[in-house]
């Protein structure tokens, strides 16, 4: 189990629209003893633009591992 505690700053530089195909991309940044950093990227392929990909925005999050009564825990390796 995982919490979000921290996104930066999040641009849309790009609008999504309906019929677009969302693509997210995720890289693990760091991993630390109860949290871990992910960078994700996220494109838009047009919809009847076949081929046309835009950035739509990408952002740094960062999660905290807990238990089930919600206390930090190391994260398992």
């Amino acid at each position: 189990r995982f919490v979000t505690v921290a996104m930066k700053e999040v641009i849309f530089h790009e609008p999504v629209f309906i019929g677009d195909l969302v693509s997210f991309y995720a890289t693990t940044l760091k991993v630390g003893n109860t949290s871990i950093t992910v960078h994700v990227d996220v494109e838009a392929e047009r919809f009847g633009n076949k081929g046309e990909i835009v950035l739509v925005t990408s952002a740094d999050l960062t999660f905290v591992a807990i238990n089930e009564a919600r206390e930090k825990v190391k994260i398992g390796r």
